[in-house]
């Protein structure tokens, strides 16, 4: 695995004061290092140099350690090292793997870049590094070079990270109302939520809405949400009996922790529409009060974005009926508008499914040109 190697900041420039300690040794064990054995200099990096500040997304402080003569020292005991930061992380112990002291460390959601070093025993200490963390897209496209991904269970959420290289990277969460409650009021029915941001890109940001009025996966109704303008990367608080999700335009929609009911925010629901009769049931009944542009698709058993059978249009106020076309809402002016789908994106089934326009400025162009109205800034 290539390690990318941080901006070094030398101890006497920096002014952040190191205020969190992260020891490891316990004071009923006796350190393991020989007592000849002198750690002259501590050499520091970073597995990455940038990282999202989801709450979720982790990377390596690695160091090595030399005696006087400049030799690598691979007999001292990982509990002897201690790691100070400038903001609160969560930190787990130092390990020796493939000559490298490691520590696995996980910024907090929305933490501030910090600053960090190492000492040993309060003998040797290191310089200090930088690691900038950001909640902003880390770019505007995707690349043309798919990896695998993998879940994991996060809380109440399920996660999605790159199986791959960087394999700590999150770029989907995901949960479910299963009911039975105001919203999902029947067996067998449920509404799921996935917001995804893949390669922690501009591009795909999105979430979607599945309404599954029975245990049939050709019955589901499915919705396909983006949000503009694109400033920031979804993320996920659980606290206490609140989850909050951080959406793309800052705005935010809260659910119960645990029903996964949405509880105040930008977006209002209804509940699960279980009609036996397919062709009357309603979208899931997802109804935006923001400031921002809200792009919908529809689809029933299909991805939203490129399903086209069938005929009748997406209504007009909340895009809760029809699937032809996308309704796209101003939510600063109230205007409406509704284009072709595959104005946004190729009709292809394929995956990922692109999003055409990569820039909210390329987006702006085309509003302004088919709907009247442009990206507000909100």
């Amino acid at each position: 695995m290539k390690v990318l190697i941080l901006l070094v900041l030398l101890a006497g420039c920096s002014t952040q004061k190191l205020k969190y300690k992260y020891s490891f040794s316990k004071s009923y064990l006796a350190s393991l290092t020989d007592e000849e054995t002198q750690v002259a200099k501590i050499e520091i990096q970073l597995k990455d140099p940038l990282i999202f500040a989801s709450g979720m997304d982790s990377t390596y402080v690695m160091v090595r350690l030399l005696d006087k003569k400049g030799q690598e020292l691979l007999n001292v005991d990982p509990m002897d090292l201690t790691l100070s930061t400038s903001e609160d992380i969560e930190a787990k112990p130092f390990s020796l793997k493939q000559g490298w002291y490691k520590a696995e460390i996980l910024p907090r959601v929305k933490s501030p870049s910090i600053s960090m070093q190492v000492d040993w025993l309060e003998k040797m200490m290191s310089q200090e590094i930088f690691l900038k963390t950001v909640s902003s897209p880390i770019k505007n496209s995707l690349s043309a070079i798919s990896t695998g991904t993998e879940t994991q269970v996060f809380g109440e959420i399920d996660v999605t990270r790159k199986s791959r290289v960087p394999a700590s990277f999150t770029e989907r969460f995901s949960f479910e109302n299963m009911g039975k409650n105001k919203i999902v009021k029947s067996q067998n029915s449920s509404r799921d939520f996935t917001f995804e941001y893949l390669e922690q890109a501009r591009q795909n940001i999105s979430f979607e809405v599945h309404d599954a009025p029975s245990d049939q996966d050709s019955q589901r109704m499915l919705s396909h949400f983006m949000l503009f303008p694109r400033k920031k990367l979804p993320t996920v608080e659980q606290l206490g009996s609140k989850m909050i999700v951080g959406l793309a335009t800052g705005e935010k929609i809260v659910f119960n922790k645990h029903s996964k009911e949405i509880i105040e925010g930008v977006f209002q629901e209804g509940p699960v529409d279980t009609n036996r009769d397919r062709s009357k049931r309603r979208y899931p009944d997802f109804r935006y009060s923001g400031k921002g542009i809200l792009l919908r698709a529809n689809s029933r058993g299909q991805s939203p974005q490129i399903a086209n059978y069938e005929k009748n249009k997406i209504d007009q106020e909340f895009g809760i009926n029809g699937s032809a076309d996308v309704l796209i809402i101003n939510g600063t002016t109230g205007q409406r508008c509704r284009r072709p789908k595959a104005d946004f994106w190729e009709p292809l089934d394929v995956s990922p499914i692109e999003f055409k326009f990569a820039t909210d400025e390329a987006l702006d162009v085309y509003l302004k040109q088919h709907c009247g109205f442009g990206i507000p800034k909100i």
